[in-house]
């Protein structure tokens, strides 16, 4: 851990910087209201109750996002790495998640990383977007939105223009049921989240939802190993 002393003093004034922005801050919001902090001092604002919780932990997310930056390749961002991951980016990850794992006064803090760590998918979902619209051909650009869980911008309806006809280009309901079953299938079958699953409130109901979406999967004839799963949802989203 970083050799330094926590004050009340640091911690209000972080409090008080955090509780000031909106809900929904954004990367640039966060990071400017955290920016003379370190990651230690910021992790320790998240134990002062629970007013500033979340945005406590949102402002971890843009830490991290500032630290590691933000890659159109799934598999180098920090907030897709999972538990047990031995690649360059978990190597990297390992030091600064164990500082805040033991500064956190929490009984399980790999539920509040999970937290950190859909924050900063959130925040960095922008900046992903911007990357992927500049690849050069749609095939980049249509495998780069399904392997970051983001929606593909040429996918979705037209709006039509006032007084005229509908003009509406809507997804076919076969690729549609694939892709959005298989992000949820992998989002409940992820092992980083079991933690999570576990100790929330609808434990029961996830995990026999997973059991439905695991049926549903195969009644649509896709795959429900990972890898193979991510490789049928791309073939059926070129279609």
């Amino acid at each position: 851990m970083e050799n330094q002393t926590v004050t009340i003093e640091q911690v209000i004034a972080l409090s008080d910087n955090l509780a000031a922005l909106p809900k929904d801050a954004n990367q640039n919001q966060l990071a400017e209201a955290i920016a003379d902090a370190t990651l230690i001092q910021i992790a320790a604002v998240s134990n002062h109750g629970d007013r500033i919780t979340g945005s406590a932990e949102r402002a971890v997310a843009a830490w991290f996002n500032s630290e590691f930056g933000v890659t159109a390749d799934a598999e180098d961002n920090w907030f897709n790495v999972e538990h047990r991951d031995t690649s360059e980016v978990a190597k990297k990850l390992a030091a600064p998640k164990k500082e805040i794992y033991t500064v956190w006064k929490s009984s399980n803090p790999s539920v509040k990383f999970s937290r950190v760590k859909d924050y900063g998918r959130i925040l960095a979902a922008p900046a992903l977007m911007a990357l992927i619209a500049e690849f050069t051909t749609e095939d980049a650009r249509s495998d780069a939105y399904l392997e970051n869980d983001l929606i593909d911008p040429n996918t979705q309806p037209e709006e039509k223009a006032e007084g005229t006809a509908p003009t509406s280009r809507t997804r076919d309901l076969y690729e549609r049921s694939v892709v959005e079953l298989g992000k949820l299938y992998r989002a409940l079958n992820a092992t980083d989240n079991d933690a999570v699953i576990k100790g929330h409130a609808k434990s029961k109901e996830l995990q026999e939802a997973l059991v439905d979406v695991t049926k549903a999967l195969k009644t649509l004839g896709a795959p429900v190993d990972d890898e193979a799963l991510v490789t049928f949802m791309k073939a059926v989203a070129k279609r």
